[in-house]
């Protein structure tokens, strides 16, 4: 009797310490933050393009710069967020852009009288990539909502070149024609990009972004007298689920 009574003291303490030791794992799992998220952005852009010529262009780069303006484009994809510590994690992203500019509408002045021949006409031009973005966060703040800076490194790698135009007719009709090129511009451009955001933590696994963002290409998109950089003005939008 004596010796069942220690053995199943014995047993009792081995079980009693498996529990222990078990409850101190969950509890440490717990305690050990997700490091690994995956994220669906989008960004609706405001863009445009700097020009830089040589003494030999800067008559049409003047001239280009007095009828073309900013056009309204996007960024979209997929991105792979590490957490490196509480304050600092890396981002690494696929995304398909749509920059470039627009002309103003301008009329057609035409020698003698045509009817039926349209009276005004606008471009626009549409650069489209894909990016290939590389940021690295820091957090700002430890709330629930989290304010974050954001600086990168982009590699645009050019895919077309869409140019739509628009004939207006006299009645307020209108005609729309796209083509599409797929070569002239520069195949791979840099560009920098930089944000201040917030990061909100809906769920445990589940978190929402919105990051005002800054993107300027370094490298011209053309290798031509007058050089083009793009740059945009956006907001990123993104929902990011830790794995």
């Amino acid at each position: 009797m004596g010796n069942t009574t220690r053995n199943m003291r014995k047993l009792l303490a081995i079980v009693g310490t498996l529990l222990s030791l078990t409850t101190m794992g969950q509890n440490a799992d717990t305690a050990i933050p997700k490091k690994l998220a995956i994220g669906l952005t989008f960004s609706p852009d405001y863009s445009y393009r700097s020009l830089k010529p040589d003494n030999s262009g800067e008559s049409m780069a003047e001239w280009r710069d007095s009828f073309e303006i900013p056009k309204f484009g996007y960024t979209t994809g997929l991105s792979l967020v590490y957490r490196l510590n509480k304050r600092i994690s890396m981002e690494a992203g696929i995304q398909f852009s749509d920059k470039g500019e627009q002309t103003k509408q301008r009329a057609l002045i035409y020698f003698q009288p045509e009817p039926k021949a349209p009276d005004k006409i606008k471009y626009t031009y549409s650069y489209l990539y894909i990016d290939v973005p590389i940021k690295a966060y820091f957090r700002l703040t430890d709330k629930r909502l989290k304010l974050f800076l954001s600086v990168g490194l982009s590699p645009n790698i050019f895919i077309a070149q869409k140019i739509t135009s628009y004939l207006t007719y006299e009645g307020g009709s209108t005609q729309k024609s796209t083509s599409s090129s797929f070569s002239g511009l520069s195949r791979i451009n840099l560009a920098v990009l930089g944000g201040l955001g917030l990061d909100y933590e809906l769920t445990d696994r589940i978190n929402l972004r919105l990051e005002p963002i800054y993107r300027r290409s370094i490298t011209s998109i053309i290798d031509a007298p007058i050089k083009a950089y793009l740059y945009s003005i956006g907001v990123n939008m993104g929902v990011y689920y830790r794995l």
